[in-house]
């Protein structure tokens, strides 16, 4: 059981399950590879991501939100959201016992669009589950 004080993380990134994008998590582990503050990103299945990261350059918040910001869909749920309150309150006050201001937004997390990107498929985002 990891200590909460370790400075270094290990988190599952989870997506929700698609017909056409089978590899969000190999896509996702090759646009974290070079990111600050990540020591480790493999696909552990098509739809879960294994990432180990640096509580002092970066959060699993921060994480998340650049991976929907590229357009990845995350999987969701009541317990997940509990779940994920409570790292980035962990976090949050782990980060400002380092020394490290929590007070503003975090700063955000930017990355390339994934080449698997279906902007040239006309249909809405929830038809694109059922397909």
């Amino acid at each position: 059981m990891p200590l909460c004080n370790d400075i270094t993380k290990d988190r599952e990134i989870r997506f929700t399950h698609s017909l056409t994008k089978s590899d969000q998590a190999e896509t996702a582990a090759r646009l974290l590879m070079d990111v600050a503050g990540i020591e480790l990103a493999v696909p552990v299945r098509p739809n879960v991501l294994r990432v180990r990261y640096d509580i002092r350059q970066i959060t699993l918040q921060m994480l998340e939100s650049a991976l929907i910001d590229v357009d990845f869909k995350l999987r969701d749920s009541l317990i997940k959201r509990f779940k994920h309150e409570l790292i980035a309150y962990c976090e949050g006050a782990l980060r400002s016992s380092l020394g490290i201001e929590t007070d503003q937004q975090p700063p955000s997390l930017s990355l390339p669009q994934s080449s698997s990107h279906h902007s040239l498929d006309p249909r809405p985002d929830n038809w694109r589950n059922y397909i």
